[in-house]
């Protein structure tokens, strides 16, 4: 048997990476992620200027692929430079074919490969825990842990999920009284406006770039957040999302991206970006306010998002109701250039991560 790593052949290997893709991730059959037009979107229509739109290599086995890993070229600022980096997403090994170093072999390949390709570093965000052996192996380091945090609107799926339904009146009483309490410590004041758009309208938010320009001042490492990069980042088939914005004085000081998701049964309220200018990081519980609204709206029980230590002190979101999950992402980083410096990247303080920053939701 001989094993080979090369680049993703589009789009003679189409096919295969479709049939390892549901084979590998069989929570998605039957879903738009698994469709050919899901690919299309995801690898072949990055908003950059290269001819490649993503970076993609496999590893064949006697000329059959059983292993697929890609990474997206997201642009960041370090330092307000901008650097390109590779998000790692869509790792795959075939079952046929694990166990023979397949997935450390082929990381250290497609890594060394962004490194070509001028990446600075390369990110991931694996839950599962079981795949970080192999990204140690392949060079990569664990920086930290990023929480999930939650508020709950009702509990019934949740808890009938979990087989524990005849819990779920006690419980939505529990909700419906912390809810009250939420409002009272939280008044909403009328001297701020609150606009939610379908994210089929996004080029009539007004004033959305000067946000992100005047957001992204003062930090270290951010995610270059613009209109054309939301374009795509949104723009995947049979999905919808909605951006909250709410203005002072005309302004915008603040926004956040939702999604309707389904996690374990239960219907979700999916929060892909929640940011606040510095000095309104207490307009928060306008953002989450609305959150709630849509939530009621749509039938949601749960509202969650992958976020940071810092921001869910900064946003007082245990103060707007939520708390935090038994899950975590690990962050991981394996750098490739020497155009930055390890201290930077390893401190948690420099980073402001949600799932905007994977190709998660």
């Amino acid at each position: 048997m001989e094993i080979t790593f090369d680049k993703f052949i589009y789009p003679n290997d189409l096919q295969r990476q479709r049939e390892l893709f549901v084979e590998c991730f069989p929570e998605n059959i039957g879903t738009s992620a698994a469709s050919i037009e899901h690919y299309l979107w995801k690898f072949r229509s990055f908003p950059n200027n290269n001819t490649d739109k993503a970076y993609e290599y496999v590893a064949r086995l006697d000329g059959r692929i059983v292993g697929y890993y890609a990474g997206l070229p997201y642009e960041y600022l370090v330092s307000t430079k901008k650097v390109k980096v590779a998000m790692v997403c869509d790792v795959m090994t075939a079952k046929e074919a694990r166990g023979k170093g397949i997935f450390t072999k082929l990381g250290i390949y497609a890594t060394s490969m962004f490194k070509e390709a001028g990446c600075s570093f390369s990110i991931g965000f694996p839950i599962r825990p079981e795949v970080i052996p192999g990204h140690l192996k392949a060079g990569w380091k664990v920086l930290f842990r990023i929480p999930m945090v939650g508020r709950f609107m009702r509990t019934d799926k949740f808890l009938e999920y979990h087989g524990l339904g005849v819990l779920s009146h006690g419980a939505n009483v529990v909700t419906y009284f912390l809810s009250k309490v939420i409002t009272l410590l939280n008044p909403i004041r009328d001297d701020v406006s609150v606009e939610d758009y379908s994210s089929s309208h996004l080029e009539n938010i007004d004033g959305l770039d000067e946000f992100f320009e005047a957001y992204k001042i003062g930090r270290e490492i951010e995610l270059n957040k613009t209109v054309n990069y939301l374009k795509w980042r949104l723009g995947a088939p049979d999905r919808e999302y909605r951006i909250i914005v709410i203005r002072k004085d005309q302004k915008i000081v603040g926004y956040s991206l939702v999604r309707k998701v389904t996690k374990e049964g239960t219907p979700c309220l999916g929060v892909l970006d929640l940011c606040l200018l510095k000095g309104y990081e207490s307009y928060s519980k306008y953002i989450v306010d609305r959150m709630t609204k849509l939530a009621k709206d749509d039938d949601i029980e749960l509202i969650l998002m992958m976020i940071m230590d810092d921001k869910i002190r900064d946003y007082r979101l245990y103060k707007n109701g939520f708390m935090k999950t038994p899950y975590k992402f690990s962050f991981i980083v394996k750098e490739l250039n020497n155009d930055i410096y390890s201290s930077a990247l390893s401190n948690k303080r420099n980073w402001d991560l949600m799932w905007i920053d994977s190709d998660d939701l």
